[in-house]
């Protein structure tokens, strides 16, 4: 009955301590095959998680002038958590000439832009960009808008792949009937890449 625990408590200690003497072994083998494999397929193994810098601009031209033009950079990673960006304003309303004192009136102005689906191969990047815009639509002035500003809402999904470092038009929309243009232009470098 002695040589039967001893032998039972045995092999109890001696199962760990063969999975500890597996487990770098089985580590090692993962790296070395990990390495073989990018070596011999000519491509240098990436980090996981690159770190990128996006940079989205948006252009309201009115005629051959910029009235509006607003740049959001964002750091971001392929394959972690999305950015989002929140840009809310108040913009006074111009008032109409008027006798009586009226309260002060405000237009929301709005633009969210969420970023998703961040991917990366070799010098190409593709993303997912949710734009919603809210805000007056008064394209030929960069007055304030007036009480009889018509006020818009836009809501759009683009799911672009553009080269890094190049600038792109990812959107663009026309109104030729008032002459104005609306674009979405992105940029996508590396991080802090000297």
């Amino acid at each position: 009955m002695p040589t039967t625990r001893l032998i039972f408590a045995t092999l109890l200690l001696a199962t760990p301590l063969l999975c500890a003497q597996q487990a770098p072994t089985q580590k090692a083998e993962i790296n070395s095959a990990t390495a073989h494999h990018a070596t011999h397929s000519g491509e240098a193994a990436q980090p996981t998680f690159e770190p990128l810098q996006l940079t989205v601009t948006f252009k309201r031209i009115h005629g051959d002038k910029i009235t509006t033009q607003k740049t959001y950079t964002v750091s971001a990673s392929a394959q972690q958590a999305d950015p989002q960006i929140r840009d809310d304003s108040r913009i006074p309303v111009k008032k109409e000439n008027s006798a009586v004192a009226a309260p002060a009136q405000y237009i929301n102005g709005n633009t969210d832009v969420d970023i998703q689906s961040i991917r990366k191969v070799r010098d190409l990047v593709s993303l997912t960009l949710r734009i919603s815009q809210e805000g007056y639509s008064e394209f030929g002035s960069s007055e304030r808008p007036s009480a009889n500003s018509s006020l818009s809402s836009h809501r759009y999904t683009i799911s672009p792949t553009v080269p890094i470092g190049k600038q792109v038009t990812v959107y663009s929309m026309a109104d030729d009937v008032n002459n104005y243009k609306v674009e979405v232009l992105l940029l996508v470098e590396p991080l802090n890449e000297k």
